[in-house]
């Protein structure tokens, strides 16, 4: 039996780059293109003088920061993976598709993913739309401030509650209001797990589930995923504890997946990790590159 484990931190990271402190592999990153704090510059700068070396920006349904990061890469010495989490939503909760080596300039991509971000707008506003009901007083416009042009979340829908004085913490408005089964929380429109593995084959890119502690029925679900072409699975998370890695990895090897992992960093100290603060094995990115050589 495979135990759910997740934990949601919200301490703004005060280390600040200088010091070689990480690992040289970080597969799962967030910039303004979606959630993040940073710019995919300010992402790579920090990446850089923490030691990273290997990096996936993987932003949430979208590929618009990548060409950015890039750049920033070659002047640093840092190698940048493009990629994008693909949120899916299902009889298993939230289940999060990693896409590693989709082409940024493939344009019929970019139309679903463009689909993707537009259902997020709608969701947010509809969320928005609850808590004025509810009596919460906040602007889908602030929102999108916040947002900075990029792909639309609940971040940053907390991020202008907590600053509309309606929660105390970040964190509070997702555990009172705008999570699953809270009062202003409005199910995802988009791709189904299975629809997700698919769409990133289809496109030439290499499928891994993200922190595979979050979902619900991992051990129903993961065959499935398998059948539909899943190539990877993120056991190294910050969250996952010592057992449910081990677990994980055990199921890698049953399943003949890659073994991934990333520190999933947003910026504000979501998961309790910086840039390559989670150990990700060397092979780990050779394999990726393995099966999307064979695509």
């Amino acid at each position: 039996m495979v135990t759910l484990l997740w934990t949601r931190r919200s301490r703004v990271l005060d280390q600040q780059p200088g010091v070689s402190t990480g690992y040289p592999i970080d597969l799962h990153t967030h910039s303004i293109a979606s959630d993040g704090a940073l710019t995919p510059t300010e992402l790579i700068v920090r990446a850089a003088a923490r030691g990273v070396r290997i990096q996936a920006l993987s932003d949430h349904d979208t590929l618009l920061g990548v060409a950015e990061a890039v750049a920033e890469g070659e002047r640093r010495g840092v190698r940048v993976i493009p990629a994008t989490e693909l949120n899916t939503e299902s009889e298993w909760g939230d289940v999060h598709v990693l896409a590693y080596f989709v082409d940024p300039k493939d344009d019929a991509l970019e139309v679903r993913l463009r689909w993707l971000r537009e259902n997020r707008g709608r969701r947010l506003e509809l969320m928005v739309e609850k808590l004025n009901g509810l009596g919460y007083a906040v602007s889908i416009d602030r929102v999108r401030e916040i947002a900075q042009g990029g792909a639309l979340g609940r971040p940053h829908l907390a991020q202008a509650l907590f600053e509309a004085g309606h929660v105390p913490t970040y964190d509070s408005a997702f555990d009172t209001l705008i999570s699953k089964d809270s009062p202003a929380y409005v199910s995802r429109v988009g791709l189904a797990p299975l629809e997700a593995v698919a769409l990133v084959r289809e496109h030439g890119g290499v499928p891994s589930l993200a922190h595979p502690g979050t979902v619900e029925g991992l051990e129903r679900l993961l065959p499935q995923l398998v059948r539909a072409g899943l190539v990877g699975i993120e056991c190294y998370y910050p969250s996952h504890t010592p057992a449910f890695t081990a677990e994980c990895l055990r199921l890698s090897v049953r399943y003949e997946l890659v073994a991934t992992g990333g520190s999933d960093f947003h910026g504000r100290g979501e998961h309790g990790a910086d840039l390559g603060g989670v150990f990700v094995p060397p092979e780990s990115v050779a394999s990726l590159e393995t099966h999307q050589a064979r695509r």
